[in-house]
């Protein structure tokens, strides 16, 4: 079993065997391991549990505690406690909190963009313009602390954006608003509406066709207090996205922000799941039986290119940063599947050297892309 983020090729079992499974854990961005955005090395497995729906065991409530933990008002204002707030503390309408100033998404391209329309204050170190209060500027531990959910619980908006646009790649960033009740300005899964508990809880990016659209239906809302408070509505009578209550009901693990869980974390359902395939296949056996043949396939995990965004905010580009990496491991992932599919040695420098001298050759040839 192999963790997606901290994978590497030179530790597989080479030479495979035919009895050989090999099962994938990745939860985490692509831009923790651009491998596994690539049909050669997604079916080398035959197990999988990632962050996509196609996926065997699949994690894409990941973040969400549960439907009661995302509908409860415990750090709901109402719009005009939000207004009061707004005019003695200065707030802009808008927050944004981000330490991770380089992404896939080009998440604070977007967000310079959108500062040129309305003001957003930004906690954190990416384009910075307002300090978090003392206790909470420990990024990684106070993120999910009761004070950062009040703070955001103050603001009218809270931009959501992922460092990468994946088909259901969705964290805490989208759920957090929705939970302390602030609306999310949402960039990231193309699949995110699947999962909105309402028809009216969030501002999805992509319904635009520009950031300057974008800011100014935030700038209607914002002075427009009862269409603003439409999108809580939910709060109150519940989740109507029968599929999202769906996705919650039918697996079998947990998840909490505090880690304190009651039953099996997604680690162990996993794990749990690819040894009752394993067992299920032995028993077979011995009764004679043909066994399951299980293979993941790209859509498993698959995921697009990094992008740039242009004038209009509008993912056009391909990233300058992330770009070279994106290409270097699409070729990575063909010279490894060359020397697997075949049993032969893995040796990283040598695979990285072919990657290296494929990539040359089609850039003499002007047939890279």
């Amino acid at each position: 079993m192999f963790y997606g983020t901290t994978f590497t090729y030179e530790d597989l079992p080479l030479p495979r065997k035919p009895h050989h499974e090999w099962a994938l854990l990745h939860d985490e961005s692509p831009t923790n391991n651009f491998l596994f955005s690539f049909e050669e090395v997604m079916t080398l497995f035959n197990h999988t549990s990632t962050f996509k729906r196609e996926s065997d065991y699949p994690l894409v409530t990941q973040f969400l505690k549960s439907s009661e933990w995302l509908t409860s008002t415990k750090h709901l204002l109402d719009v005009q406690e939000k207004n009061r707030f707004a005019e003695k503390l200065k707030l802009s309408p808008v927050m944004f909190t981000n330490s991770d100033c380089s992404t896939g998404s080009d998440r604070d391209g977007f967000v310079q963009l959108l500062m040129q329309h309305i003001p957003v204050d930004s906690y954190g170190l990416c384009l910075h313009n307002r300090d978090l209060p003392q206790n909470l500027r420990d990024p990684l531990e106070n993120m999910l602390h009761e004070d950062f959910f009040r703070l955001i619980a103050k603001y009218k908006f809270a931009i959501a954006i992922e460092n990468a646009l994946c088909d259901d790649y969705v964290t805490e960033k989208f759920w957090r608003p929705l939970h302390v009740g602030t609306i999310p300005i949402v960039l990231g899964s193309p699949k995110i509406k699947d999962l909105l508990p309402s028809n009216r809880s969030a501002i999805i990016v992509d319904d635009y066709e520009s950031v300057e659209d974008i800011a100014n239906y935030i700038k209607y809302l914002d002075s427009h207090d009862e269409e603003y408070e439409k999108y809580f509505e939910w709060k109150k009578s519940g989740i109507s996205n029968q599929y999202l209550l769906k996705l919650l009901k039918q697996r079998d693990w947990e998840f909490d922000y505090t880690n304190d869980y009651t039953g099996m974390n997604f680690f162990e359902g996993f794990e749990c799941f690819v040894c009752k395939r394993v067992h299920e296949n032995l028993k077979r056996l011995k009764t004679g039986q043909e066994e399951f043949k299980f293979h993941a396939q790209l859509e498993h995990y698959g995921c697009p290119p990094p992008v740039k965004v242009d004038g209009k905010g509008q993912r056009t580009l391909e990233s300058d940063i992330f770009m070279d990496m994106f290409t270097k491991q699409k070729y990575i992932a063909k010279a490894l599947r060359y020397h697997i599919d075949r049993n032969l040695p893995v040796d990283g420098e040598q695979i990285k050297k072919i990657a290296d001298e494929m990539i040359e050759h089609l850039r003499r040839n002007k047939k890279l892309i």
